[in-house]
This record gives structure tokens, sequence and C-alpha cells, in this order.
């Protein structure tokens, strides 16, 4: 993100500051500022300079000898070629040592066919302030010959190339850097320059909005919110001067007026826009919808681009006219020849503008913004505020002034607000090691638009700014504290940590447990679960090539064999990104089997490339023998990969999953040894045999049993990982009962008898513990047709010793429990 600082000044009031100063404070607050790039400094020898006189070059026909005054006293003489200038113009003069910024030599004293020649006389292009220009650059007469010309153009300035990080979209904008500068340096915004775009529209207005164009939004999950303004009598042309310079300083190329205020607005305000000829649109009907199978779009790149059901677009009354978010097409750009426009103001579902640029292979300045998500709360105002721009901007031209249509296209379902965020009043000292005041938090908060809403006691209640999409935890707003306060005023302190494997859980004291960080250790439980059933962790480039989708049989109407091309492959066998983790294992027990070590367990943790998105994955693959004993071998099977993905189920707490046989055949599998997993009827692992003719060309001699589970789904779609109990801090108590029931009653009915009592009665379920059955008896003394069941059943208190009064009073309710619901008596 490249800022102007005299751009930047319009916002927040930074004039009495050093640039550099400025870039360390923005720097140090995570804003980093990689390179300060200084406009027109070095630069005084670039004058304004009035021509007295032309004359015709005496040996060439397009050269003229001009006579200067650069406000030295007495004319200079300079040879141009340029034809676009008269006597009394004022022109840029670049006095001899000078170096123009657009060109790369230094302008000297010479002769040029003859003449000498003390000078140059300069075009925009080469002070590099337009990316092409047509003659010399001509100045308003009222300018001070002899005045460096970027200090009489106020064109001076300080640009900062800002390193931003994917969680900052706020600012990627003017107005966002601002509000970081203003609460670094405690100032207000102006936002008062705003204020005028409301008048500015009214006062243009002509004809109601709804006779001109019409707005649906069918998909408002893609497209929460859509506005749009109609503008008639439009001149496109060449813009202002001040906005060319604008764009130029940020290396944007001027376009016309059209264009660039909807640059000037995307780097102002951090709101993509996008200007429609009205007159293309057929029906003057604006659809914002999913593309239809089959449909093209030319974009304004001039690439016909073939979209899917995923792609959200911007239609007409019969075809997409741009790819909403993206780019626009080519069938309804602004030309020369426009005269009304539909300016559109959107907001768009960052999932989905990400999914189609990537798709695409499009980027641009705006898919960045929408990708990373921009400010769903100013989308109208930032519209007003492009349509005053847009009348400013036609302003200079020859004609009547555009008109605007009243009132605004404004349709979609809204973006909703973010939840309120807790934070404990000393949970930033806790977390930073210091000691600033409550109230200075809320101070430092208030000044990046986080307010207070709620004084709980011992925290408080913070409404987050639509802006601020990156807060949406507690500690999110501890780093905005530490930020603000700044990062070099927190003292070095040595961390109090727990030791050994108690430094990945914290105490939560509501519930007395200790609780695994789920989503950050996920992955590395899944690890360590099969490492400690003996498996060795592979690690594979995540390439594959054809050849490995034909190895495992898959159909052409596959899903993975729609694997995304690398640009550049090193070689054909790694052209792919892999689809699947399974072709990968296999290489890696062929590389075993080369080296004589028959007895293999192999798993991978990777990702699943595919061409809208990404899925992380676990493969397994086992062969040989699993155990070699003196008193017998055994070897891996199908139940042992069952085993595993169980396991993984239990420590996920997946609920509602289930095992059944694939509704459609794993082409790679043994059509008899195969299951699929599914948790709450959505599939998560397939496991079986290799198919026997696959493994036959593997060079395997004896079975090879793969599985693949998507943990992607395992993790977002099941429950947080299991929490674990502190360890035991009181004794428990251990008493065994021997309970004669019927031979029909299973121990089944025993343990739910027991577990059901639980839930009615408060003060058993509080000591309970566990129940185990250890024994079973029939015969004498044992009546005909009863056995005796021997069960162990422990209770324990977590905060006390069991008095006597209290082990009696739980057995008799157990014994009551189990008579009751079983027919089971103590023997």
């Amino acid at each position: 993100m490249k800022v102007s600082l005299n751009w930047l000044n319009q916002w927040v009031e930074i004039e009495d500051l050093d640039a550099d100063e400025l870039a360390s404070r923005l720097t140090l607050a995570g804003l980093e500022v990689e390179e300060v790039e200084r406009i027109g400094e070095g630069q005084e020898k670039i004058v304004v300079g009035r021509i007295d006189a032309i004359e015709e070059h005496p040996k060439a026909d397009r050269l003229v000898v001009c006579q200067v005054d650069a406000g030295e006293g007495e004319l200079r003489q300079i040879v141009c070629g340029a034809k676009n200038m008269k006597a009394g113009d004022f022109v840029p003069v670049a006095l001899p040592g000078a170096e123009p910024p657009g060109i790369d030599f230094a302008i000297g004293a010479r002769k040029v066919m003859g003449v000498p020649s003390a000078g140059m006389l300069c075009s925009e292009e080469e002070l590099d302030l337009a990316t092409e220009s047509e003659g010399l650059m001509l100045l308003d007469r009222s300018l001070p010959v002899g005045t460096p010309i970027f200090e009489a153009l106020g064109l001076k300035d300080v640009v900062l190339h800002i390193g931003l990080t994917p969680n900052r979209p706020d600012c990627l904008s003017h107005r966002g850097v601002a509000r970081e500068v203003a609460a670094l340096y405690g100032r207000v915004l102006r936002s008062e320059r705003l204020l005028a775009s409301a008048a500015a529209w009214e006062g243009s207005a002509s004809d109601a909005i709804d006779g001109a164009a019409a707005l649906e939004v069918v998909d408002g999950e893609g497209c929460p919110r859509y506005t749009a303004a109609v503008l008639e009598g439009v001149k496109v042309g060449p813009s202002p001067l001040w906005l060319r310079h604008r764009l130029v300083a940020l290396g944007m190329r001027s376009v016309n007026n059209i264009v660039d205020v909807t640059n000037y607005v995307l780097m102002d305000l951090g709101q993509p826009l996008h200007a429609f000829d009205l007159d293309k649109i057929e029906g003057h009907q604006i659809i914002v919808r999913r593309a239809t199978a089959g449909e093209t779009i030319e974009a304004i790149d001039h690439k016909t681009y073939k979209l899917d059901e995923a792609d959200l677009v911007i239609a007409d009354g019969s075809r997409p006219v741009a790819i909403a978010g993206v780019m626009g097409g080519a069938e309804s750009e602004v030309t020369e020849a426009t005269t009304r426009i539909l300016l559109e103001c959107a907001y768009f579902d960052p999932r989905s503008v990400r999914v189609t640029a990537k798709r695409h292979g499009l980027h641009s300045e705006s898919s960045h913004r929408y990708e990373r998500g921009i400010d769903p709360g100013t989308i109208v105002d930032n519209l007003r505020e492009a349509v005053a721009l847009l009348l400013q901007a036609q302003a200079h031209l020859e004609g009547d002034a555009p008109v605007v249509r009243s009132g605004i296209l404004n349709e979609g379902p809204g973006v909703k607000a973010a939840p309120a965020i807790s934070l404990g009043k000393d949970r930033a000292n806790q977390v930073l090691g210091t000691d600033i005041a409550p109230e200075e938090v809320l101070t430092l908060l208030k000044s990046v638009g986080v307010e207070s809403v709620e004084d709980e006691g011992d925290s408080w209640r913070f409404s987050v700014p639509s802006y601020r999409p990156d807060l949406e935890r507690g500690i999110d707003l501890v780093e905005e504290v530490a930020r603000l306060h700044g990062f070099d005023k927190i003292a070095a302190t040595l961390p109090r940590a727990l030791m050994g494997h108690a430094h990945q859980l914290q105490k939560d004291a509501e519930r007395g447990t200790i609780v695994s960080r789920a989503e950050r250790r996920a992955l590395n439980w899944v690890r360590d679960l099969l490492l400690s059933q003996g498996l060795r962790e592979a690690v594979n480039y995540s390439f594959m090539g054809e050849g490995d989708l034909d190895r495992l049989r898959f159909e052409d109407d596959d899903s993975r064999r729609l694997a995304p091309r690398v640009a550049n492959p090193l070689v054909q066998d790694q052209a792919l990104m892999r689809t699947t983790l399974i072709p990968g294992l296999l290489n890696n027990l062929k590389v075993n089997r080369a080296q004589r070590r028959q007895d293999v367990a192999m798993f991978e943790v990777g990702r699943r490339y595919f061409m809208t998105e990404e899925r992380r994955t676990l493969g397994v693959a086992l062969t040989g023998r699993k155990r070699i004993h003196w008193s017998g071998e055994t070897s891996w099977d199908f139940f042992d990969l069952k085993g595993m993905v169980e396991a993984l189920g239990q420590a996920f707490d997946a609920t509602d999953a289930k095992w059944s046989k694939p509704q459609v055949d794993e082409p790679y599998l043994h059509p008899g040894v195969q299951a699929v997993w599914t948790v709450g009827n959505q599939p998560v692992a397939f496991i079986g045999q290799l198919h026997p003719a696959i493994a036959s060309k593997e060079g395997s001699e004896q079975p090879i049993f793969v599985a693949e589970v998507d943990l992607e789904a395992l993790i977002d779609e099941g429950a947080p990982l299991r929490t674990f109990s502190a360890s035991a801090r009181f004794p428990a108590v251990v008493r065994d009962f021997a309970l004669v029931a019927d031979n029909e009653v299973a121990y089944a009915r025993l343990q739910e008898a027991i577990e059901g009592l639980c839930g009615r009665d408060a003060s058993f379920g509080e000591l309970f513990e566990s129940v185990a059955l250890f024994d079973i008896y029939t015969g004498q003394p044992i009546p005909e047709g009863k056995r005796s069941l021997a069960i162990k059943v422990t209770y324990r208190a977590p905060d006390r010793t069991l008095t006597e009064a209290e082990i009696e009073a739980a057995d008799n309710a157990l014994l009551a429990a189990v008579e009751a619901q079983a027919g089971a008596r103590l023997r």
C-alpha cells in the first residue's frame, strides 16, 4: 500500500511530523513501512519558466529555438521539439545539472544541430507526473517564474510504501492509515471533508433514479449490499491536474476522469467502484446472481472467461456484464462516447471473490480489497463521495455539467454486525506484563473505534467497528492495547510458565478443568496419536503427475482429476498439485521395499489441493507385520485402520459417527474390503485394502491397507478436542458389590441403571466416578436361572475426602437403583 503524506494530511494533521519518524512509529505499531519515497526532492533545478519568444530552428524543421525566462534575470536559449506551446506560455524548465525523474540522464548545456541549448523544456511524463503525455506541460500563468516546479505546483510529497499483513484490510486506504496515525498521535480524524458530498449530490439531482435503472440482488449471501447511482450528461475526458497527479504519485496510470475517480476513491476510502455505460445495459436492469453453467464473458482485458455456478456476476437482462468484485465486462465499459453511467458501489462476500479471482487467475487492486474484506458500514456514504468527486472531475470540461438521478439503488440483506467482545479488566496487563490503568485501556481502544458498551464488574464488553474484521476475541484487543501503548514501552520480563506438557494447557477457573487449546493443537494430536501406535510420519511433496491419477484408476469424471496445474513443473511427475495423499505414501512403501523393508506403517498429514479450496488431510498406509514376538506374529489389517480412525473420532468427540459401505466404490480399494466413515452424514474417511491389481503393479506380495481422512471436516464439523480433568487431589473410595440377577440381565442393564441414577440424584452424581464388571459366577449357592455379577464402583469427591455417611448413602442409592431397574439384589 502506497500512502501519500500530502493526501494523508487531508485526513489528519501531520504537517509537523517528520516523515522518517512517522514511518518508524507506524512500523512499530504493526504497519511496516518498507520504503520512504520522496517526490520532488533534489529537483530544485527544475523551475517554472516563461517562453518569451519562439523561432524556427535554422537546420531542423521539427525543432524550434525558445527564449525562456527562468527567473535568472536574463533569457536562456533552449532548443525544443514540442509544438504545443506559444510565446507567453509557462512551462517547466530543467536547468543544466537537473535530473528529471522521468528520464535517466542529467540535463546539460550543449549544441543541438549547431544551435546552443542551455536546458530542457519538460512534459508531464518527463517529470514522472504522468505515464504518458503529448507535448510540453503547460502551467498556470500565475505561478512565480523561477520557483522550483514541484514546490510551485504543491507536488513535493513523501510516499510511504507500507507492507500490510492480511489481517489489516482497513489500512488499504488513506482513510484507514489516517485512523492509525490519529490513534498513535492522539489527533482528530478530519471527517468533515466528506460532509459536502450530500450537498453536491442534491444540488445536481434531477428525476428519480427509479425511471433510469432497476436493481435485483438474487444472491444475498454473495452480495449482502449493492448500491448504485445514475449520472446523465457525462463527458468522458482527461482528469483535472490534481487528480492525475494524486494517482501518478501512487504509481497508477491516469485513464480518464471516470476511471480516475473510481481509482481515487479506491485509494482514498478503500472502496472499490465500477462504472457501467448505462446505455449498454440491456433493459437498464442490474441483476446480482450466480453464473449459469456455460456462460462466458469478455472482460475489459479483452479475454473471454468461461464461468460456472460458483462465480458471482453482475448481469443485465440477458448476459453477465461483470465478474462481481473482480473485473468488468468489455461490452459495458465506459468509452469516450459514453454519456450515461451507472456507478456501482457494493459489498461482496470476501470468500466468493477470492475463489472466483483464483479460479480465473485474475487479480486487481479492487479484488485484493474485496478478498481481504472492505467496510460494509460505509457503502452508501462512499457512493455519495464518489458521485461528488465525479461532478468535480467534470467541472473543468466544456459543456453543461452532468446531472444525477435523485436517490440511489440500494438492495441486499446487509452484513450482520460483529458480536461484542468481552475483555477482563486486567487481562491486558496479565498478558503484556504491564501496569496500564483501566482508564487508559479504554482510551486506547476508543482511539481505534472500539467502544465499551457494558461494564460487567471485572470485565468489559466492547463493540467493534465494521472496518476492523480482524478483531474477534479478547486477545485481539490486548494486541491493540500493546500496539497503541507502544511495544517499545513494554519492559522485558521473564515469562512464568508451567513445565513439560502442561505448557499446552490452561486452567479454566469456572469449570475447574484443564482444557486443550483445541484449534491450535489439533494436528499435533493427530500426529501424537499415530506415532503412539507405532507409525512413522512421512513428509512428501505436494505434487503429483497424470500417471498417479491413472495409477489409482480414477474415472475421467472423478473430481480428483481436476487438479490445479503447476505453471513450470521441474518434471512431469510433479506437474499437478495433489488431490490425494495415497500416491505419495505408495511411493514411500516402494522405496522401503527396495531397501528390503517389508513391514512398514506410515502416515502423512498434509494438504490436498483443488481448484477452489485446500483440504487438510491424513493419509495412512500399512503393510506387513506389526508385531514380531516369540509367542507369535501379527500383521496389519483392515481393523487396525478402523481402530485408528475411531480413535481420532474419540479424540475429537465426533458425534453421530458410523461406518458403512461406500455408495460408490473407491476405485483404488478392494471392492470387498473398504468402508466409509461418516460424521453427521458427511463422509470423513475412506479406508480399505489397496486393490489387488494396483498392489501387484506396485510390486507388493502382501496386502496394503490405506486410509484417507478429511481432517478439515473432522476438525470443523466435530466438537473441539475432548477436555481433561486435572489430577485428583482427594482419595477415591472403591466398593465391590456382588449382585444376583436373572441370567437374561446383562451387565449393560446394571451400568445403565447406575449412570441413570447420576442424572436423577445430584448428590450421587457428584460422587460417582466409574463402574466396571470384574467377575460373573453361576453355581451353588446361586439359585438356578440366576447368576452373580461382581462390579467395582469408584466414588470420589473433587473437593474433599468422603465420610462414611456419604459412602453409605451412595451405596444405598446404587443398590436401590439396580434392584428397581434390573431386578438385581446384593448377594
